[in-house]
């Protein structure tokens, strides 16, 4: 381990250019040795991503580019690859997380890694309608999944990095997330959940999440992945 716990954020963009441009504009009113941003361009149908950041003079920032898109969870997996620390993090680029709360986050919880701990955030100050979704859905799942998934889809997320070494077959799209909390429930690994205020997208749109009817569809498919999952963790 590290004697000095520095973390490394992984920040998956794909068409998301001006949710990009403002993240960092955030980011340059901060200034943190401990906390490394690592943004991914996961196959972005243009250059404006890179572009912009090579204009730049970033410390403590680094891009990497996949020629195509990973999926949200593959872009992780992908980037973890170019971390150097012990502890990797991740999180949205679509400023539902104001960059500023991001890095109080870590940095309340970088003096307390360890390495079989999830820390995952629990979403504050949300909008009512998102609390009901989020708290029908932690009830379902939990029940399906036969363990406790409240706020599955809480980040930032942090963790050791030899998570990524036990297998090759994590899921590598939109369910990422809720498969890590999945991992560490069924292995009784810790997990905490210290809290993070939500707000609304800066830009764009979901690329998953787009009315009801979308998001009925995507909680049947995690649903159908639970035999999958199951396969994976008897083979970790």
């Amino acid at each position: 381990m590290s004697q000095t716990k520095i973390v490394e954020v992984i920040v998956p963009f794909f068409n998301d250019f001006d949710n990009f441009v403002r993240f960092n504009e955030i980011l340059d009113e901060v200034t943190t040795k401990e906390i490394i941003f690592l943004f991914l361009d996961n196959g972005s149908d243009n250059n404006d991503i890179q572009d912009f950041f090579n204009s730049k003079n970033y410390l403590n920032r680094k891009l990497i580019v996949s020629k195509k898109n990973l999926g949200y969870g593959g872009g992780v997996i992908y980037s973890s690859k170019f971390t150097n620390t012990d502890y990797v993090a991740w999180m949205p680029g679509n400023l539902k997380i104001n960059p500023k709360d991001a890095i109080n986050f870590f940095m309340k919880e970088i003096g307390d890694l360890s390495k079989d701990v999830l820390i995952k955030a629990k979403r504050t100050e949300r909008k009512p309608l998102d609390y009901i979704k989020t708290n029908l859905f932690g009830i379902l799942s939990s029940i399906y999944f036969t363990t406790n998934l409240t706020d599955a889809g809480g980040t930032p997320i942090i963790l050791h990095k030899s998570f990524f070494d036990s297998t090759e077959n994590y899921p590598v799209d939109f369910s990422f997330d809720i498969f890590v909390y999945y991992y560490f429930r069924k292995k009784h690994l810790r997990i905490r959940r210290p809290s993070i205020r939500y707000t609304t997208r800066h830009a764009g749109k979901s690329h998953w999440q787009n009315g009801i009817i979308s998001e009925v569809k995507l909680t049947l498919k995690i649903f159908g992945y639970k035999s999958q999952w199951l396969t994976i963790l008897s083979k970790i």
